[in-house]
């Protein structure tokens, strides 16, 4: 009798970092029924591939070799992405940001006919400059990223002369050290004789800064192969929806720069990513809202986020209540930005902050200890670092804030996305991108 039963073909989805198990579907009869994305760590080795009926291997296999190919417009020399607008290695980005608004202007004693190339790019500056423009290097992306450095100078005056005053409420938050570039050294070096200075070593003040430079390369190290264009404007639920995962590409671009999270087991990293990155989208939104406008945006370049996407997603009364909780994690934010970096990392690390599906069981870890531990360092490093900035009293209020918003914020956020779940099954879920599908959880 089961041998006249029919046999019902059913879609599945497979997430592996596991090579054995990819090359043997791959081998297999039905291996060209079968598609995958490859989702790229730092470590080649550590590659995560999804296979998907929806998608075209060899467009992502070509997207990552044009990763590593970058080259230089203006000099040859390997790049590593965009620079004032053109693919540019570091030495041409470098050199494009001490020359391009010199006066008087650099002159050629060849009448310009120099070749610029890896090993001459260093004989003629004026040449090499005319390149730089010639090869869309921009010199008003330079004047804004020079005001952008007087403004964080502002800020951080402002906070050396306003640490000792300032006092942080539950609903007085200001702003001192919320300035892109913050070098904490600077600040232990004068904060009062109150704050315990000893409570970070200096590995960790170290790995505070570099925390913050890799939040900010998040972007640029993300601009390529993005699943959905920032630039473009979306327009209705389907494509706000998918507008989401540009920020979510950028928030696992940062983690995976993270040492402690890029070195845990392949398939523990893909449960972590798959329960707990949309959670954090919210969170780190925040570091990207604008007040004076109500929008958020993380580059210039990006089509902003304003209300509007929220409600279109999420509903009106959804909105509501998400606009409430993210306006507390915003003071945060705009008091201490560093503060939300360090706890995006410490959450990204936590087995069980997304709560799942009434009958749902989020896979056990293979390696639960590391991720463990690489937790407990990162909740260490944040509590020190807030009370070795702010001190012990303001320290307890803030984390007593953080973990009641937390508390607050995995209640609504199961909510909001058993309600989008919802709204997607009465659509043409095939416009859904398959990162969207499998943070929702439909495979």
């Amino acid at each position: 009798m089961a041998g006249e039963e029919k046999v019902k073909r059913r879609r599945i989805m497979i997430i592996s970092g596991d090579e054995s198990i990819i090359d043997e579907i791959k081998n297999s009869k039905n291996a060209s029924l079968c598609k995958s994305l490859i989702l790229e760590t730092q470590d080649d080795d550590d590659d995560i591939e999804l296979t998907y009926p929806e998608i075209d291997r060899q467009s992502s296999r070509s997207k990552k070799v044009k990763k590593n190919l970058l080259v230089c417009a203006i000099c040859g020399a390997p790049a590593l992405g965009y620079n004032f607008d053109a693919i540019s290695c570091e030495s041409c980005k470098s050199f494009f940001r001490r020359n391009a608004l010199k006066d008087p202007p650099l002159k050629c004693p060849q009448q310009g006919s120099c070749e610029i190339t890896f090993e001459s790019r260093r004989h003629c500056s004026a040449c090499r400059l005319v390149k730089c423009l010639k090869h869309g290097m921009r010199r008003e992306r330079l004047l804004v990223a020079e005001q952008k450095a007087v403004k964080r100078r502002k800020k951080q005056d402002n906070f050396n002369m306003n640490l000792d005053t300032n006092f942080l409420y539950p609903n007085e938050l200001i702003s001192p050290t919320n300035s892109e570039i913050f070098f904490l050294s600077n600040c232990l070096q004068q904060t009062s004789p109150q704050i315990k200075s000893g409570l970070l070593s200096q590995e960790d003040l170290q790995r505070i800064e570099y925390i913050q430079l890799l939040y900010q390369k998040r972007i640029e190290l993300a601009r390529d192969g993005l699943p959905w264009n920032p630039s473009m404007h979306a327009m209705g639920f389907l494509q706000k929806l998918n507008s989401h995962s540009v920020p979510l590409i950028r928030l696992l671009t940062f983690f995976k720069q993270i040492p402690e999270f890029n070195q845990l087991n392949v398939d523990d990293k893909v449960t972590l990513i798959k329960y707990n990155l949309l959670p954090l989208l919210c969170i780190n939104c925040t570091l990207s809202y604008k007040i004076e406008t109500d929008q958020i945006i993380e580059t210039d370049s990006d089509v902003p986020w304003d209300p509007s996407i929220i409600q279109e997603v999420y509903g009106y009364d959804g909105y509501l209540q998400m606009r409430k909780i993210f306006e507390s994690f915003v003071r945060i934010a705009q008091y201490d930005q560093r503060i939300i970096q360090l706890a995006l990392i410490t959450l990204i690390l936590t087995k069980g902050f997304a709560p799942v599906h009434e009958g749902e069981l989020e896979p056990i870890l293979n390696d639960g200890m590391a991720v463990y531990r690489a937790q407990n360092y990162y909740t260490e490093l944040l509590w020190k670092y807030i009370e070795t900035v702010h001190g012990l009293e303001k320290a307890t209020s803030i984390w007593i804030q953080l973990v009641t918003h937390f508390i607050t914020w995995q209640t609504l956020h199961k909510k909001l996305r058993d309600n989008v779940q919802q709204n997607l099954l009465t659509t043409d879920m095939n416009e859904l991108l398959p990162l969207m599908k499998t943070l929702f959880h439909f495979a």
